[in-house]
């Protein structure tokens, strides 16, 4: 065998690495485990639960003190026709007509601002893949194509005249958009009717506009024009909000607060909110009449689904949410059985 041999150098080089020999370094302090016993572990469970069950109680306290008022107006009678139909009835055997109807109410609280006007619709599965996948990026983000995506079939091409023409924007998702629109007024007295100025904005965060959403440069009537709207739309894509010509196009605020899928089957999304500033509404909305005029034109019949609008004030929790106050009061009663069940043992 070859003698090996360790130079005096290389072993004080290996002595200077060496850890000191002293519990701390080597590892040898005394340690303390705990005994996860039950008698030890139910005093924790039970901490647990109060905690738990303290911030459900609040949390529940604040959501139900919220005001929210529900209208469900999917079998509301519209006001123009002689047989006094409902206007589902009507839209049913005239599909693509808008009908008209009002709600009349009553706030039995003030609302204090800022006030949110939302609808709401039932069983209506947006989270259903193909539908959710039903759509075309490239043409959201404002680059034209003679040829949408394959996955917007069926709703691809459609006829215009003798001429098959491109949908813009194409999709299941595109065109199911939700086009009924609401008109809230005040009813002071049976002559003297105050409109409450409903205005958008606040739905959308910066980046959606300027990255996932975007107009094609120019004149979008004209560059639109040998495109077909989507078959169940009945405005075209540039003419989404004639009152405010910034919010048309890919870019209308309605549309892409559509194009966002939820993703339970019973779902609100922002429609409008109450202009406060400068208005008399300073303070929210007072106690009192109200009627609800609504141009109602979007069917649920289809998926036996109901549709409302929902008028709401906004606390430091948002709008009315009861559900986070039950998840936490749910966690504190599964704390207190099982801290019940160990303490038995």
């Amino acid at each position: 065998m070859a003698d090996v041999r360790v130079s005096q150098e290389t072993k004080n080089s290996i002595a200077v690495l060496r850890p000191p020999n002293t519990a701390f370094h080597q590892q040898r302090l005394a340690t303390w485990e705990p005994a996860w016993t039950p008698k030890a572990i139910w005093p924790i469970l039970m901490a647990v639960a109060t905690v738990f069950l303290s911030i459900g109680l609040a949390l529940l306290y604040v959501s139900y003190n919220t005001p929210e008022q529900v209208l469900d107006y999917t079998d509301c009678q519209s006001t123009e026709d002689p047989s006094r139909r409902s206007c589902a009835e009507i839209i049913d055997h005239n599909p693509g007509t808008v009908c008209s109807c009002s709600i009349i109410f009553t706030l039995d609280r003030a609302f204090p601002p800022p006030v949110y006007l939302y609808y709401a619709l039932t069983n209506f599965y947006q989270n259903h893949r193909q539908y959710t996948l039903s759509r075309d990026d490239g043409q959201l983000q404002g680059v034209l194509s003679k040829t949408p995506s394959e996955r917007c079939r069926p709703f691809d091409f459609a006829k215009h005249g003798d001429e098959l023409r491109p949908i813009l924007p194409c999709g299941a998702l595109a065109n199911s958009l939700f086009n009924d629109s609401f008109t809230l007024t005040v009813l002071a007295s049976p002559e003297l009717r105050t409109p409450v100025p409903l205005v958008g904005g606040g739905a959308l965060w910066p980046h959606e506009r300027g990255l996932k959403f975007r107009n094609p440069k120019g004149d979008l009537r004209l560059l639109l024009s040998k495109y077909a709207r989507p078959p169940a739309w009945s405005r075209e894509l540039w003419e989404l909000d004639p009152a405010n010509p910034d919010n048309n196009g890919l870019q209308n605020e309605d549309f892409i607060v559509w194009m966002q899928p939820a993703a339970l089957p019973n779902f609100r999304k922002l429609f409008r909110k109450v202009a406060h500033l400068g208005t008399t509404f300073e303070r929210g909305l007072p106690s009192g009449n109200y009627t609800l005029r609504i141009n109602y034109s979007y069917t649920v019949k289809s998926f036996f689904g109901r549709k409302s609008v929902i008028i709401s004030s906004s606390s430091v929790l948002g709008a009315r949410n009861p559900f986070l106050g039950w998840a936490f009061i749910t966690v504190a009663i599964a704390c207190l059985i099982f801290a019940c069940l160990l303490y038995a043992f």
